[in-house]
C-alpha cells in the first residue's frame, strides 16, 4: 500500500488578518516616541554633567592635581621679574649701535595740536597771566623784592619739532638704555613783569628801586633724554637734556623812576646767568624731571593699606580693652 501525501492549503482568509495586523499601527505615536527619545537623551546629559562635572559646595572644594597626567606646573615666582634689556632689544630687532634714526613728524605736528590748545585755553579770561602772578608774589618771593605785577605774556606762535630719535646706551644703571631725540625751537617766548627793589638799610624799606623787566627765549636747541627708573619701588621716567643744548634769552630791562637806565649790560648778565644756572640745575644730565608713572594697581593697594591700617587699629584697641580689663579684676 503506497504512503500518500497529503497537503493542506492554508486558509486564505487566516493570511489576509495576519496581514491586517502587522499593518495596523501601535497605539503609540511616531511623535511621541521621538519625543520620548528627546527627553531621555537631555536627562542623560544632565545626570553626567552633574555628576561628572559639578561639586558639592556642601563639602567644600577639593584640591586637585595634575600630576596623574604627568604635567609639571612650575610655582608661581614670589617677585615679578622683568625682562632685561637684551631680552627686550632682542625681541623688538633693534641695535643700538646700528639702527637708524627715525624720524618724528608725526610727533610734531601731534604736539603742534596741543600746545596750540594750550596757548588758546591760556587766554580765557587772563588765567595763565593771573596764575604767574599768585606763583610770582608767593612764598618763593625774597623780602627784598616789591609786588611783582606780570605786564606782558606771549606764548609763541611757532611750534617745536623733533627729530632723529633713537635708543642708545644709558650711563646708569648699567646695561639700560635711553631715548634720545632733537629738539629745535627758533620762536620768543616772552614775559613781562614789573616790580621794585627794596632798601632795607638802615631801616626796612626806606626806598624801592622801580624795575621793569621783559623776558624771552629766543632759542632751544639740544638733545632731549628719556630713560624709566625706578624710585621707591615706583616706576618713573627721567626727562633731562644732554649738556651740548644751545639756550639763547633776551633781556629788556628799564631801571629807576625819574631818570631812567635802559638794558644796563650789568643786568642782562646776571639775569641770563641766573636763568641758564637754574635751567642747568633742573633740566641737564645727570639732573633732570622725574615723572611717575601712573600704575593700574593704586588704589587696590590704597584700599589693601588702608583695610589693612583699620585691622591693627582694632587689634590695638582690642589688646588695649583687654589689657585695661585685666588690670580691672586684679583691683
Amino acid at each position: 500500500m503506497s504512503n500518500q501525501v497529503q497537503v493542506v492549503a492554508p486558509d486564505v482568509e487566516y493570511l489576509i488578518e495576519i496581514a491586517q495586523s502587522l499593518n495596523r499601527p501601535s497605539g503609540m505615536s511616531f511623535t511621541a516616541g521621538l519625543l520620548l527619545g528627546q527627553l531621555s537623551v537631555v536627562l542623560l546629559v544632565i545626570v553626567c554633567f552633574k555628576y561628572l562635572l559639578l561639586e558639592d559646595v556642601r563639602y567644600g572644594r577639593k584640591p586637585r592635581s595634575f600630576s596623574n597626567r604627568g604635567i609639571a606646573i612650575p610655582a608661581p615666582p614670589t617677585k615679578p621679574s622683568l625682562p632685561s634689556t637684551t631680552t627686550i632689544l632682542g625681541k623688538t630687532f633693534y641695535d643700538v649701535y646700528d639702527h637708524t634714526p627715525e624720524s618724528l613728524d608725526w610727533m610734531s605736528v601731534l604736539m603742534a595740536q596741543a600746545i596750540a590748545q594750550y596757548r588758546d585755553d591760556s587766554k580765557v579770561n587772563n588765567r595763565l597771566i593771573k596764575a604767574l602772578a599768585e606763583a610770582l608774589n608767593g612764598g618763593v618771593r625774597p623780602d627784598w623784592v616789591g609786588h611783582i605785577r606780570v605786564t606782558e605774556l606771549n606764548l609763541g606762535e611757532d611750534f617745536p619739532v623733533l627729530s632723529r630719535a633713537r635708543i642708545r646706551p644709558a650711563d646708569q644703571p648699567a646695561g639700560s638704555v635711553r631715548a634720545e631725540i632733537d629738539m629745535d625751537f627758533n620762536d620768543q617766548i616772552m614775559l613781562g613783569i614789573e616790580t621794585s627793589v627794596l632798601i632795607n638799610w638802615p631801616r626796612p624799606r626806606i626806598a624801592a628801586l622801580p624795575v621793569s623787566l621783559v623776558l624771552s627765549v629766543v632759542k632751544f636747541q639740544a638733545t632731549i633724554t628719556m630713560q624709566f627708573n625706578t624710585i621707591d619701588g615706583q616706576q618713573h621716567i627721567s626727562i633731562s637734556t644732554l649738556p651740548d643744548f644751545d639756550l639763547e634769552f633776551g633781556v629788556q630791562s628799564l631801571l629807576g623812576a625819574r631818570t631812567k637806565l635802559e638794558d644796563v649790560p650789568k643786568v642782562t648778565d646776571l639775569i641770563t646767568s641766573k636763568l641758564r644756572g637754574f635751567f642747568v640745575d633742573k633740566c641737564v644730565y645727570p639732573n633732570g624731571r622725574d615723572i611717575a608713572m601712573p600704575t593700574f594697581w593704586a588704589k587696590r593697594d590704597i584700599y589693601a593699606k588702608s583695610q589693612s591700617n583699620a585691622s591693627s587699629s582694632s587689634n590695638i584697641d582690642n589688646n588695649n580693652n583687654n589689657s585695661s580689663n585685666g588690670s580691672l579684676h586684679k583691683s
